[in-house]
């Protein structure tokens, strides 16, 4: 997929640099994006262009570690569409769509982070393939008395996104008597499983890794927006990053 002209021009001035942009400094890739975002066909959506653009967030990150930044795009779900991610990973002639993934739920996962302005997402990191598993939870209601949360990796790495269901949580209250039903079971399969193997599955689907913690810093397409009009958008994405990096 080849960027419109105007998008790859626009990148080639901001990063003015030689080599692979994946060779670049953090701080020339995050002037190259605030200068690509709100270019015609940029991968910012600006909120009079898209009816939904309150529900997209925004943050900066190095999901694979591979020094090539991502512009990580999320949207919250609603009754009619659960929560979307887009990765965008930036490349010498612009940024290229890496992966989407859709969930379902009518709540928000955890890794989306839509109700503060930042969130942390447990992390399992496999040294010895150089991957990163992003652990987290998505839940959907059936009714007030109901839910199913299912327990999910993201792993992004070398330009694939991968989303995959580990164990799911069944909760059920009864509106009679206030009595709760609860069970786990994985999701392939159907098999029962207890609390504990629900809590520590992912230990089981990636042994060997090391647990560590990311801090993702979202920003709302208004946000941003308003960030560039303030000639504040590169400072913006670069909190953003920053964070990403502690």
């Amino acid at each position: 997929m080849r960027l419109p002209t105007k998008i790859a021009a626009a990148l080639c001035a901001a990063m003015a640099i030689s080599g692979a942009a994946s060779a670049a400094a953090p701080e020339r890739q995050i002037e190259a994006l605030a200068k690509t975002a709100m270019v015609h066909g940029g991968w910012f959506v600006l909120p009079e262009r898209d009816r939904d653009a309150d529900a997209w967030r925004y943050a900066i990150a190095d999901l694979d570690r591979n020094g090539r930044l991502e512009v990580v795009k999320v949207k919250r779900g609603w009754a009619e569409g659960g929560p979307m991610l887009l990765v965008k990973e930036l490349e010498e002639d612009g940024e290229r769509l890496r992966g989407e993934a859709h969930f379902d739920g009518t709540d928000i996962p955890d890794i989306l982070a839509t109700s503060d302005t930042s969130g942390q997402a447990p992390v399992l990191c496999d040294a010895k393939n150089n991957l990163f598993h992003y652990i987290f939870q998505a839940t959907v209601y059936h009714g007030e008395f109901a839910s199913v949360t299912t327990k999910y990796a993201l792993t992004f790495s070398d330009g694939t996104l991968l989303v995959r269901p580990l164990a799911r949580f069944h909760w059920n209250m009864s509106g009679y008597d206030g009595s709760v039903k609860t069970r786990y079971d994985l999701p392939n399969t159907g098999e029962d499983i207890d609390a504990n193997r629900y809590e520590n599955i992912e230990r089981e689907a990636f042994p060997g890794c090391e647990a560590r913690t990311v801090t993702f810093l979202w920003r709302s397409a208004e946000e941003l927006k308003t960030a560039a009009s303030n000639g504040e958008l590169r400072q913006a994405l670069a909190d953003s990053f920053a964070c990403f990096q502690r």
